[in-house]
């Protein structure tokens, strides 16, 4: 097919050129037209001269007298520089557009396709940085609504404590008030007795009104108890657990916090009349179990007694 095509167009070649050559012989080749003859002069370079030798050829350039240069002033930059300008503003002709190679082109296209990435690359980091100091004003507002809450938690606690304290000291002034008024003596019109100072009738709602101690279980030699200066048991004294037939007095010493939570419990033998090992545990155990009133102002750890008397079941 390649040889058929080469074949038409050498054919076709010679035919044109054939035509060309024809048209050329016909219209083209003319004879140039005779010009008018003349008269020949003579060789020279001047209207005027003497002499009937013929000067060389070499003489033939006209001697001309040497022309004196001068130096031209310099001109200023400026204006070389504007006329260039006038020069390029003025060009009436377009330059020739550059024609790039293929090489040329691949590394344009890859320059702009770096170009692409690394400014989708920016906005991707502008993005991630937006999202992040967004997710840390989240957290920041949050770990202060936390806080605010705590505060407001411990404030309502601390107003709760407080009020019960004021709720058990108004029980507790208010039994002290019943008891004195209930339990003074029949002789006499006091209304007040003891020796720690203020009004109101000193001891405990267990106590004998006949009696003159001012401090202890208020039971005597008799009955459970405790003993914690300044400070009372909150719903009662635990009683403790056994099932032998043993009797006698235990007295447990016991620690106290600040919070009225007993923290240790020991056998006291002064005050106690037994020894047996399944009467002191049984009292040990219901010592630990025993709650007493908060009170902040109280040492870390106070010290008192609970005494349990055993009986026969």
């Amino acid at each position: 097919m390649e040889k058929k095509y080469n074949k038409q167009g050498v054919i076709g070649s010679v035919i044109f050129h054939a035509i060309i050559l024809l048209i050329l012989i016909f219209f083209g080749l003319k004879a140039l037209p005779n010009e008018e003859e003349g008269i020949l002069v003579n060789l020279g370079n001047v209207q005027t001269g003497q002499g009937k030798i013929e000067p060389p050829k070499a003489s033939t350039t006209p001697s001309t007298p040497p022309v004196q240069k001068t130096t031209p002033p310099p001109k200023p930059v400026e204006e070389s520089s504007s006329k260039s300008e006038e020069n390029v503003k003025t060009q009436d002709f377009e330059e020739a557009p550059v024609v790039k190679t293929k090489a040329q082109l691949q590394k344009e296209k890859e320059e702009k396709k770096k170009r692409e990435e690394e400014k989708a690359k920016q906005k991707r980091k502008e993005e991630e940085d937006r999202k992040k100091r967004l997710e840390e004003e989240r957290i920041a507002n949050e770990k202060a609504i936390a806080e605010a809450k705590a505060v407001e938690e411990k404030r309502l606690k601390e107003e709760a404590e407080r009020k019960k304290r004021e709720e058990e000291q108004r029980i507790k002034d208010e039994a002290r008030n019943n008891v004195g008024s209930a339990f003074g003596k029949s002789n006499s019109t006091s209304v007040s007795e003891g020796d720690a100072g203020g009004s109101g009738n000193q001891g405990y709602v267990t106590g004998d009104p006949n009696s003159t101690n001012r401090t202890g279980s208020g039971l005597g030699n008799s009955g459970n108890g405790a003993d914690l200066t300044g400070r009372s048991l909150v719903g009662g004294l635990p009683q403790p657990e056994y099932n032998i037939q043993e009797q006698g007095v235990v007295v447990i010493s016991i620690k106290v916090n600040r919070s009225g939570i007993v923290t240790s419990a020991e056998y006291e033998f002064n005050g106690s009349s037994t020894q047996n090992q399944t009467l002191i545990a049984a009292a040990k155990k219901a010592a630990m179990k025993a709650k007493f009133n908060r009170d902040s102002s109280a040492a870390m750890e106070q010290k008192g007694t609970i005494r349990y008397t055993f009986e026969l079941n």
